[in-house]
This record gives structure tokens, sequence and C-alpha cells, in this order.
């Protein structure tokens, strides 16, 4: 249920409750996520919450009670409640990104990478694509050993 596509990305609707100081967001995937204001860092009641049509759907608008407003980027609650899908993608964007900033450095070519590593360049491109996640690790980490990167996966206590 990760965000596969643009539209993934958007926020259906929302709600919220100052009985249970909770903001819940449903996504267009499907998921609803469920935040404590004090995780947002919201100490003031809110009076109004909505859907930023200018962000296309990106964004949440706050007015609280007294008046002043804020924003919230959708992906705001995700990261807060440590979202598996969305940890797990923004990591996988992340490494994806220090690998093509080296290739540009290093003037390495993706058509040398499927040589060294025996694939199609068409594979080659799908692991350097952060929106698919189904990623061969072993081809990962051999990669990042040609171009003089360290790949190193670890887990920690939450």
């Amino acid at each position: 249920m990760y965000f596969k596509r643009e539209e993934d990305m958007k926020i259906k609707e929302a709600s919220y409750s100052n009985k249970t100081k909770e903001i819940e967001v449903s996504y267009s995937n499907g998921k609803v996520i469920v935040v404590h204001y004090g995780a947002l860092g919201i100490e003031k009641n809110i009076s109004n919450l909505w859907i930023d049509s200018q962000t296309r759907g990106k964004t949440l608008g706050i007015e609280y009670q007294d008046g002043d407003v804020d924003y919230m980027p959708y992906d705001q609650p995700l990261a807060i409640v440590k979202d598996p899908e969305y940890v797990l993608q923004n990591q996988i964007e992340h490494l994806i990104a220090s690998i093509n900033e080296t290739l540009i450095e290093k003037g390495i070519s993706k058509k040398y990478l499927a040589r060294q590593l025996g694939t199609s360049d068409n594979q080659i491109h799908r692991l350097l694509n952060p929106k698919i996640l189904n990623k061969n690790l072993s081809q990962l980490y051999h990669l990042c050993s040609l171009i003089g990167l360290e790949f190193e996966l670890r887990v920690t206590a939450a």
C-alpha cells in the first residue's frame, strides 16, 4: 500500500477532534493515519481543517480557534508514525540519490554498471528508480562497491 503513483500521495480526506486532540488523515491509496496534536506540536484547538487545492491535495490547511493558520505536508503524519512503507520508500529514495550523485561525480555510465553486474540496462534503470521498492539487495551491494560506496544495512531499536 505504499505510494506507487503520484495520485497516491494525495490526501483524500481529513478530520480532527479537539476532544481527543487527534487528526485523522486518509490517503488516496486507502491508508489512514491518526496523529496526536502533541506529535505535531499543536497546542491550540483547531476550528477548521481542509485539503489545500493549491498543492493538489498534498497539504492540509489548519485553522486554529484563535485565527492562526498553519499547513501540514501530506507526509508529515506518515513520518511521525514511522509508517513502514513510507520509511522504506524514503530510505530507498535517499540511497538511490546517493548512488546517482556518485555516478555523475565519477562519470560512470549505467551501461558500464550493467556489464559489470552481468545484467541488462533495464535492470540498472529499475535499480536506480526510487519509485520501485522491490530491489535486488545483492545487486545494490555490488553496484555500490563498484562505484566506491559502502552500503550498510542496520537495524536499531525504535
